[in-house]
């Protein structure tokens, strides 16, 4: 009961989720990896990556930015296209800064990187920002995008956090605690921080963890009300939004579908990165007493590692059982032939 059974040469896993109505739903995904070679063709790794069931923060949840999000939250309205790895200097000779993005159907994301920097008060200038150091490569974190904490006032209640990235640098509220605070590595080219007092968006690829705003608010208002009327379950204004991890930017809404070029710039040591993604198209029939159910899956997720490099792709697949949760049997996953 309840099984999968994978005959494709990826990996595959389920589970039961909720949805905001409370209909109980068999969720099935499918995960593929696959190595981008030097000719810009792909081919299929060696070794698949395993469906997460827990997202894996760089260090310690709530203090440090997510490497990767779980693939299991829930049903995700749009493909999240997320980009693990560095900035890269072009031609490896060290830069003040450079312009990193990538562009994929509707996408199209550049972000400009600095050298290392920070606020200094100056005799001529007064608060200015130093040079920026040059630099080969800087990771792709969200600790080097604009964010953080201020706890410069001597009351704990005065502290005052960058709900959009609390692990970022640069957030400060006064003048007190501004000397040597190290700006941010990442903005947006046409938003570029000029003031202390400058709030830009977070800059970054990478999966927005699901405590920050503006994800956080997706999840729904959890008060008395609530906790009265509706706990456990999801909140009435739940958005299913929440369960997308990626930013904002780098959402396709109605789903990217396998065969979309896609180009890469300064985000691999090669400089220029160009290749198709593959074309897979994952089958699933699911066995509900004496019923067969054909049904197909949609390209929930596209991860790009262009340090290694590889993407990984997963789809997934979902139906409502409720009543019929004893009787399902479990789903057979196969692969269709690309015509």
């Amino acid at each position: 009961m309840w099984l999968v059974i994978n005959h494709t040469s990826y990996a595959a896993d389920r589970t039961w989720v909720q949805d905001r109505d409370a209909n109980k739903i068999w969720f099935v995904l499918v995960k593929a990896t696959f190595d981008i070679l030097a000719d810009g063709t792909t081919s299929l790794a060696e070794k698949q990556e395993s469906v997460l069931r827990v997202a894996q923060p760089r260090g310690k949840f709530g203090e440090s930015s997510l490497i990767y999000e779980s693939d299991i939250l829930g049903l995700k309205p749009a493909t999240d296209i997320v980009v693990n790895g560095h900035a890269w200097a072009p031609n490896g000779r060290p830069v003040a800064s450079v312009d990193v993005g990538f562009a994929v159907g509707p996408v199209r994301k550049i972000l400009r990187v600095f050298g290392d920097r920070v606020w200094e008060r100056t005799v001529m200038r007064g608060i200015a920002m130093s040079t920026p150091r040059p630099f080969s490569r800087i990771p792709l974190e969200y600790e080097r995008a604009f964010g953080g904490w201020d706890r410069t006032a001597s009351d704990l209640a005065d502290h005052r956090l960058e709900s959009r990235n609390p692990v970022g640098t640069g957030f400060v509220c006064n003048l007190a605690g501004l000397d040597g605070t190290r700006l941010p590595n990442f903005e947006y080219g046409d938003r570029l921080i000029a003031s202390w007092k400058d709030r830009p968006t977070p800059a970054g690829f990478g999966p927005v963890d699901c405590a920050w705003s503006p994800r956080r608010e997706l999840a729904g208002t959890y008060d008395g009300e609530w906790q009265r009327t509706r706990a456990p379950l999801w909140a009435t204004d739940f958005d299913p939004r929440y369960h997308q991890c990626a930013p904002g930017d780098q959402q396709v809404q109605g789903y990217l579908r396998g065969g979309e070029p896609m180009r890469l710039l300064n985000l691999s040591a090669s400089g220029s990165l160009s290749f198709r993604l593959p074309r897979v198209y994952p089958f699933f029939e699911t066995r509900i007493g004496r019923e067969r159910i054909e049904h197909r899956g949609r390209l929930c997720t596209v991860l790009l590692e262009p340090d290694v490099p590889r993407v990984i792709m997963t789809w997934q697949t979902s139906l409502v059982c409720n009543d019929r949760v004893d009787e399902l049997d479990g789903t057979i996953v196969t692969e269709k032939e690309v015509l």
